[in-house]
This record gives C-alpha cells, sequence and structure tokens, in this order.
C-alpha cells in the first residue's frame, strides 16, 4: 500500500516541511458538513474528503475512494522530527474490504503503519514484514496510537489503551518524520471515517537517544500497588462501564474504588435488588486481578417517597436515619453477603476471591452537611462497619471525608471512640479500641489545584498524626482526585482551564507526589462523567477521565494522561518503596513537609525541583522522578468570586500550557543508580543518558542537563526501566 499512496500523491500536492519538532496536532473535525479542515490536504483524484456528521453528537473527516486507478489520501504535515512522535487518531472503515492505511512518513517513504485490509485484518510491519495485530470490524472505531522513535527507527502500537505491538522496525530507512497520512489505497474503493487526530513530539536532549520503551503490565502482573483506578457514578448513569472496561482493565491499576449505589440496586424501595451493573464491574474486576473498593453510598429516594428517612441519592445529601436506617442496613448485609470471599456470588473461588475493601459513605462533611455532622457520621459508621465486619471479620473498612479536613477527622474518631453500646460503662477501653479498630483506613478528597502544594502534603502529614492518636495502623489514603481536560468542567476546577496537556501533567504531580510518600491515591472515574441533575435537565461534562466519552456515554478515545498513568503504574509497584517521607512542618517556607531524599539543583534559575525517590526492594537501585512544583509562595489566590488570580505569575503552578523543559543538573547526594536511564512517562520512552552526562563522587551522583519540566520524568536504574 506504501508505493501506491506515494504515486497517488505528485510531489507538488504534499505540504512544505514547516520548522524542526513543530508536530501539535489536535483535530476533531468540527467545521461546517461539508467542508475539508483547515491544515490538511488531499490527494486530487480517487475520491472525497469532507467533514460529516457521523452521529447526532459527533462529526468527522469522511473519505470516500471511488476509484480503482487513484487513492484517496489525506496529509498533514509534521515539520521534520527526530524527536520522539505520539500519532494518535480513530478510524473506521465502513465495510471490511478496503485497504485502509495510517503512516507516519519521512523522506524516504511510510516508516510506521497501521492499516485495515481487504480481509478484514488489521496489520502492522516490522520492518519489511507485516506482523498480524487481528481483526476489525465495518463501522468498528479503532482507537489507534503510534509512538515512533525516529533516532532509533523503531515504533509501537496501541489499541484502546493496550499496547498490541513494541519496538518494531521502520519501514524504511530514516531518522526524520515529516508527515501523518492516512487514506484509502488505490486498488480499492471504499469509505473511511477518521477522528479525533492528536500529534505531539517529545524532544529529548542531543545525544540522549532511545533505547526502548516502559512495558505496560496489568494487575496480574503487577500484583500490588498503591495506584488505584475509579469506576464511580454508574448508578447514578453518569458513565456506562461497559465503554471504558477495555481501558480500565489494561491501565495496570490494583484496586478501583467502585460505587454500587442503593438509590440504583433497589430502585423500588422493595427489598428486591437489581445487582446487574454491580455483578458486571465487579466480576471484570477480581477476574482481572484487580481488588474492588466498594463504597456504602448514598442512600435511598425510593424509601424517602415511602415516607422513610433513608437518605438522598447523590453528593451533600443527608444520612439515613430513623425508619431509613434498618432498610439501610439490610442492602448493606445483602452486599456483603453477596460480593465477600465466600460469598452468594463467589462460592467455590478460593479464598480470599472476593471484596475484601470497603468504604463508608461519601464526603459526609460536605458543605451542605449539618455542624452536627462529625458525631452523626461516627454513628452512621459505626452502625455499617459493625454489620459489614459482622458477615466479613477481615474485612478492610475505610472512613471518607470531603476535601482534606483534618478537625473534621479527628471530630470523627473522637465521637466513634465514644459512641457507646447500650448499657456500656465510662471508661470501657476495650470497648473503646474494638470501635477504634473498625477503621482500617481513611481517605480524602484533596482538590487542590496545586498538586504538589507543600501546604496540601502538610496537612496529609497532620492527618496522619491524627490518626495516630487513636491508632499506628489506620492508612490514610487520597481517594479521590484528577483534573478536567476541558475548560467548564463539572465539579472541582470548574473555573481553571485545563487541557489534555495540563491534565496529564496535574494527574502524573499529584499520583506520584503521593505514591512517592506512601500514600495509596486514585483518579476518578477513568472515564469522563455526564451528570445530569434532573431526568430532563442538559448533561454536563465532568472531563476527569482518562478516556473521552461524548454525553450518551460512549467512549471515544484514550485520552494522553490516560498512557501517563500508565507508565506509572508500570513502573511504581509496590517492589519499589518510597525513600521520600512527610514529616510535619511548623513552617513550610523554612522546611518542606517532603524529607528524607539530600539533592541539589543547578540551571533551574528562580523554578522549584521537586522530587520523589524510590527505591527497589532487594538490590536498592533507585528511582527519582522530578518536575518543577512545591514551591511554597505558588499558594494559590482567589479573588471575591472564588476565581484564581495571578496564575501567570506563578510558573511551577497547574493548569498551564507552558511545555518548555530548562536542561538541569541533579546532584543526589546518595543514591544508587548502576546504569541510569531517563523516562519520558507521557510517551513511555527510555532515554539512554550519555556517559559524558553522568559523574560520580563517591555515593552521590551528578547528572548534566536532565531535561525539567510541568510534566515528571523520571531517573532510573536500567534495572527498574527495563531497557
Amino acid at each position: 500500500m506504501a508505493a501506491a499512496l506515494a504515486a497517488a500523491i505528485p510531489p507538488s500536492v504534499l505540504p512544505a516541511a514547516a520548522a524542526v519538532d513543530s508536530a501539535d496536532i489536535t483535530d476533531a473535525f468540527t467545521g461546517d458538513v461539508g467542508s475539508f479542515p483547515t491544515g490538511w490536504t488531499a490527494s486530487p483524484e480517487g475520491g472525497t474528503a469532507t467533514v460529516q456528521q457521523v452521529s447526532e453528537l459527533e462529526r468527522g473527516l469522511r473519505l470516500h475512494d471511488d476509484s480503482t486507478t487513484a487513492s484517496m489520501v489525506v496529509t498533514r504535515s509534521l515539520g521534520t522530527t527526530r524527536s520522539t512522535l505520539v500519532a494518535a487518531a480513530r478510524l473506521r472503515a465502513a465495510q471490511t474490504t478496503s485497504v485502509i492505511g495510517v503512516h507516519l512518513r519521512g523522506p524516504a517513504g511510510d516508516a510506521a503503519t497501521v492499516a485495515m485490509d481487504a480481509a478484514g485484518r488489521l496489520y502492522t510491519y516490522n520492518g519489511a514484514k507485516r506482523v498480524e495485530l487481528g481483526s476489525y470490524r465495518a463501522d468498528e472505531w479503532l482507537d489507534l496510537r503510534i509512538v515512533a522513535q525516529p533516532t532509533a527507527r523503531k515504533y509501537s502500537v496501541f489499541l484502546k489503551g493496550k499496547q498490541i505491538a513494541a519496538d518494531l522496525s521502520f519501514r524504511v530507512g530514516t531518522s526524520t518524520l515529516t508527515d501523518l497520512r492516512i487514506g484509502v489505497s488505490r486498488e480499492s474503493v471504499g469509505t473511511a471515517w477518521i477522528d479525533d487526530v492528536r500529534v505531539f513530539a517529545s524532544p529529548a536532549p542531543d545525544g540522549w537517544n532511545p533505547v526502548g520503551t516502559v512495558t505496560p503490565r496489568t494487575a496480574k502482573q503487577i500484583g500490588s500497588s498503591r495506584l488505584l483506578s475509579g469506576c464511580e457514578t454508574t448508578g447514578r448513569k453518569y458513565a456506562k462501564f461497559s465503554e471504558y472496561r477495555d481501558q480500565l482493565l489494561a491501565l495496570g491499576t490494583t484496586t478501583c474504588r467502585v460505587q454500587p449505589e442503593w438509590n440504583a440496586v433497589e430502585a423500588n424501595a422493595d427489598g428486591k435488588y437489581n445487582w446487574t451493573t454491580v455483578d458486571e464491574i465487579v466480576d471484570a474486576l477480581l477476574e482481572a486481578g484487580i481488588q474492588p473498593w466498594l463504597q456504602v453510598s448514598y442512600g435511598n429516594w425510593a424509601y424517602g417517597k415511602k415516607g422513610i428517612p433513608a437518605g438522598g441519592a447523590n453528593l451533600g445529601a443527608p444520612l439515613p436515619s430513623g425508619a431509613g436506617l434498618e432498610v439501610n442496613a439490610n442492602w448493606v448485609r445483602a452486599m456483603v453477603e453477596r460480593y465477600k470471599p465466600g460469598g452468594v456470588r463467589y462460592q467455590g473461588r478460593g479464598a480470599g476471591y472476593g471484596v475484601r475493601h470497603w468504604e463508608i459513605w461519601n464526603e459526609p462533611n460536605h458543605p451542605d452537611a449539618p455542624s452536627t455532622i462529625g458525631a452523626d457520621y461516627a454513628a452512621y459508621y459505626k452502625l455499617m462497619a459493625t454489620i459489614v465486619r459482622q458477615q466479613q471479620p477481615d474485612a478492610v473498612l475505610f472512613g471518607v471525608e470531603y476535601g482534606l479536613d483534618v478537625a473534621f477527622a479527628d471530630k470523627f474518631m473522637s465521637a466513634l471512640k465514644a459512641a457507646k453500646d447500650d448499657g456500656e460503662a465510662d471508661g470501657d477501653t476495650a470497648k473503646q479500641a474494638a470501635r477504634i479498630a473498625l477503621v482500617n483506613g481513611f481517605s480524602y478528597h484533596p482538590y487542590s489545584n496545586y498538586p504538589d502544594n507543600p501546604a496540601l502534603y502538610n496537612s496529609m502529614a497532620a492527618l496522619r498524626q491524627v490518626f495516630a492518636k487513636y491508632s499506628q495502623s489506620i492508612e490514610i489514603r487520597q481517594g479521590e482526585n484528577g483534573a478536567p481536560s476541558t475548560a467548564g468542567s463539572v465539579g472541582a476546577f470548574g473555573q481553571d482551564t485545563f487541557t489534555e496537556y495540563s491534565q496529564n501533567s496535574y494527574d502524573l504531580r499529584r499520583i506520584i507526589g503521593d505514591l512517592g510518600v506512601g500514600i495509596s491515591t486514585e483518579l476518578l472515574g477513568t472515564v469522563d462523567l455526564w451528570y445530569r441533575w434532573t431526568p430532563t435537565s442538559a448533561p454536563q461534562i465532568n472531563s476527569k477521565g482518562l478516556v473521552a466519552a461524548t454525553s450518551d456515554l460512549k467512549a471515544t478515545y484514550t485520552k494522553r494522561s490516560y498512557y501517563g498513568v500508565q507508565n506509572v503504574a508500570a513502573l511504581f509497584d509496590n517492589t519499589l518503596r518510597p525513600v521520600t517521607r512527610l514529616e510535619p512542618s511548623d513552617d513550610i517556607k523554612k522546611k518542606s513537609p517532603i524529607q528524607g531524599f539530600d539533592f541539589t539543583t543547578t540551571g533551574n534559575g528562580d523554578r522549584t525541583v521537586t522530587a520523589r525517590a524510590f527505591e527497589k526492594n532487594g538490590s536498592g537501585q533507585q528511582a527519582v522522578a522530578l518536575w518543577f512544583g512545591g514551591d511554597p509562595a505558588q499558594q494559590p489566590r482567589y479573588d471575591s468570586t472564588g476565581k484564581e488570580i495571578d496564575i501567570a505569575a506563578r510558573p511551577d503552578r497547574v493548569p498551564n500550557e507552558n511545555r518548555a523543559t530548562k536542561p538541569v543538573t541533579v546532584t543526589f547526594r546518595d543514591t544508587k543508580m548502576s546504569n541510569p536511564r531517563l523516562v519520558d512517562l507521557t510517551t513511555g520512552t527510555v532515554y539512554r543518558i550519555p556517559p559524558s552526562a553522568v559523574s560520580r563522587h563517591g555515593d552521590s551522583l551528578t547528572i548534566t542537563g536532565v531535561p525539567i519540566g510541568n510534566t515528571p520524568v523520571v531517573v532510573a536504574d536500567r534495572s527498574i526501566t527495563g531497557s
């Protein structure tokens, strides 16, 4: 097909080469129906290429080839880039009898190709050899991603987030890429659709050559880690699990937060439970080796209509009370009995196969909550946690709060300790300890749009101190977070202007920042959530998902942030222990709450370099994540309307679109890296650090020219990166 496409476009039609590394393309083809998109060129014969309506909610670029002697091809210039290049697009064939291809080209021709053949097969190339990738179906969207490394002449292919081919050799001998080309071949007629094209180049310093890529791993391959994913709001039908199931299972997270939602399971307030959606989610997670973390929330409006105060089915709704507690308890008993190891659903599946982790309610201390919420939540938690423990003695139970409220956590624990049973004598320390033991962990939802804010981490340290007053074994967990990828998103950061670039930067800083001090951490939703406040209201997007979705809940493409998180999951499992740690600070301007790892930098100017360090169990080899952030002077400030001010004056903040990096010299005072590599988490590319950039003095290691920016990069030993 390569020769056919090349012959179809005479040199005079090809776009002129642009400046080096100019590749940065985002095109959803939203122009007028019948128009041709700006920035593209098309072959002058072979058919038509026009923007058309794909569905009621989407437009795309339609290629219609009606000739067997000429191709129908569209081309987009990439400039002339030697950098690692990521090209992603959705592609759909209207039939299985045409040859349709996506190509990254250089001066010598097609370097990287993913194509559909005329027999329903998807394929690529390793050099001149064809490599089969499976089958495709007519009218089915393929969510493709190609990561190409021109200087290494290698590329990898992803489909719906899953790596399906790695380290393939270029088809031609070229170390530069100039064009993205998509089309229907000369020999066949047919129709193809293109949508959501996203291309970017990720340069590395001269001489830092790619030597491989991070290999994504599934939860079963990883085993255990502190990285969590989210599967929320399915009960309220703000998302549909089957639409993003494949991406979630390929992500590499080992725990997933799930909201079964009582209102959805018992819709008629009649004691009859419909577990269909919950079964689908929990079954899939367990089969993939992912531990479900089921949240006991929210209430049930159907009972409210019968005059029973069973709470509301939305964020900020009141807790069940009175007679509502009894029917709430019935639902919790039924859920635990169904999903616990050895329970109704998983009898005979072996010890431990089932749900072990539970969370009681969601954000009880929401701003709409009454002033008595600390004691109210303690009473509710005691009842529901006791019910869970009665049926599942080894259940792992979490409390939860809105935001990061140290005072509320203390009030909750104090009230729980004091929540005496009927007839309990004052000062019964054994019973007090039993109530405290109902809390294995406590999760918080710290939506600060400065992800590595020292004040935020100081509050985490203070939260740990509060729980240590009651028990040394209570884990704190960042139980919900993440940035949107669009402006005007519902929920946290609705007033901020995020993009898919700054979402990726924020999410990686948020999760690595937490993992690096030993805190489990979760990103909300996995997919974009579409909120409907009433059955007739217009849907509003919460675009914090790693997977994009339209308002009919159909997943469309896998975002840049997904692959960043996937690379973090592959690298930072529980075989790496954090070296950095949390320590409370009386003055964060004088002492950072992040301690335990000694390093110095030069060349960063007035930018503050943040680090999280990890050490491999057994070998002691280290990995260090680095980015600009963590400066106390970068604290957010807001005007009277709640809008943040002076963002531009504080360059280490997110959100922003500053993609530049600085060559920083970093000295690690006491570290063990026998063979250091650099990892670009966004592309997954592993670079060899030139010997000339590495110097050692005793136990210290200095690396010159580390490219540090807003998005974390990792310097790690080769035994950790795998290449």
